[in-house]
């Protein structure tokens, strides 16, 4: 191919190239140009739709939740007192019986303690006998203690004479020695009757303790003889029987234990942070769970001074007054001993405090909007949690103050961007049932 014939046809196929692109530039300007213009409409921002609870300032204070043990104020272990065999014990003494104060729980046998009561009433006698003897052995001697000095006299004048005598010459030195004789077998005779005189009230107060012994022991066997009836020292429900008829006891041995379930205590164990606002007098709703819940009221009365310092708690006592009739213990609504109570006490420092739903703070922070809708932010001092019935936190007591009419974002976890304006849609949430003051 020659030169000329290539030039030709690079002309040729660069002109076809662009009169392709021109045609298909065209036909595209023209299909433009002819194109139907279409309808347009405006339609505004759609602004996004968030839940929002309205928050009204509440008079309330912090609650405490406690734990503790229910136990009977007056109880009673019944011991033996005298060692002694067990002849009966009644057939209404049953565990869960109620029973009176000064009713029997079992009987002992007593015939010793009798036969011990009966020596010691027969020596008594002896002694009532040997003191009357004594009476009238002191009046004898005392009788004979005046013989005995009126012969003294006798016989000591008898001397004198007999002297004077012998002085004149009228009698002889024997003579006087005999008469001397007299007057010192007068003197033994008159001391020995003296000396059974003075041991005479030696004797009496011998008796007379012997007599004190012998009372003492006849009341120490009457008493061993009513102590064989064991009764109950307290109005209450019966809780445990130990002993059987022909079982021998010794004294200390628990016969049987009374509780009286109309006051219960109950020993409670709060943080030790509630001490401040913590005082007898306190109210305290008590709660214990199980088949279906079950609650009581009562007050506190007393107060530990001192914390655990392992537990980091304080311990207060609750006094529950229950009031119980015969058919009472076979009933679900009395508190019975050993139960485990779960307890919230209402502090005294009630003050005005905003409540909002636990769903509305995350991070510490809260969102809320006015009437700009406008979200804002602001710090959640938290006071304390609310609980519900079921021990679980659902609402939060704040320390803040927001502006009024503000309304709080429901749900922290999906909050707009602080500055978004949004369309609030107002829930209108159960609030928690307010303690009473």
């Amino acid at each position: 191919m020659t030169p000329k014939s290539s030039l030709s046809s690079l002309l040729f196929r660069s002109a076809t190239v662009v009169i392709l692109l021109g045609g298909g530039m065209s036909i595209a300007l023209w299909l433009t140009m002819t194109s139907p213009i279409p309808s347009t409409s405006e339609r505004p921002e759609e602004l996004r739709r968030v839940s929002v609870v309205e928050v009204v300032p509440r008079r309330l204070g912090r609650t405490w939740n406690g734990y503790g043990l229910a136990e009977a104020l007056t109880s009673a272990d019944i011991p033996a007192e005298v060692p002694s065999i067990v002849i009966d014990v009644p057939d209404t003494i049953r565990i869960g019986r109620r029973v009176a104060a000064g009713e029997l729980i079992a009987l002992l046998d007593a015939e010793d303690f009798r036969r011990q009561y009966e020596i010691a009433e027969r020596t008594l006698t002896e002694i009532s006998t040997n003191l009357e003897q004594l009476d009238i052995d002191e009046a004898n001697a005392r009788r004979l203690v005046e013989l005995g000095e009126q012969d003294l006299e006798i016989v000591r004048a008898e001397l004198t004479r007999i002297q004077t005598a012998r002085d004149n010459g009228a009698a002889n030195p024997r003579e006087v020695d005999l008469v001397r004789q007299r007057v010192v077998q007068s003197e033994t005779a008159l001391t020995s009757i003296r000396e059974r005189l003075q041991a005479v009230p030696i004797r009496r107060r011998l008796f007379e303790n012997q007599r004190a012994s012998q009372r003492d022991a006849r009341e120490i066997a009457a008493r061993n003889v009513e102590r064989c009836r064991v009764l109950s020292p307290i109005d209450g429900v019966i809780e445990a029987v130990e002993v059987e008829p022909g079982e021998r006891v010794v004294p200390g041995q628990r016969i049987a234990r009374v509780v009286d379930l109309s006051r219960m205590n109950i020993e409670l164990r709060l943080p030790s942070s509630a001490r401040p606002s913590i005082f007898k007098g306190s109210d305290v709703d008590i709660s214990a769970r199980g088949v279906e819940l079950r609650t009581w009221s009562g007050t506190i009365n007393r107060i530990s001074p001192v914390d655990d310092p392992i537990s980091r708690t304080m311990t207060a006592f609750v006094e529950l007054e229950q009031g119980m009739g015969s058919d009472d213990p076979d009933s679900v609504d009395f508190l019975a001993p050993g139960t485990f109570v779960v307890t919230t006490v209402l502090a005294r420092d009630l003050k005005e405090r905003i409540v909002v739903p636990q769903s509305s703070v995350k991070q510490n922070r809260i969102w809320f909007v006015l009437d700009d809708n406008v979200v804002r932010s602001v710090d959640a001092r938290i006071a304390f949690p609310i609980e519900s019935d079921e021990g679980r936190s659902r609402e939060l007591a704040l320390d803040n103050e927001l502006p009024d009419g503000a309304r709080v974002l429901l749900d922290a976890s999906r909050t707009p961007s602080v500055g978004t304006v949004i369309n609030p849609d107002v829930i209108d949430l159960l609030p928690a049932e307010e303690p009473s003051p």
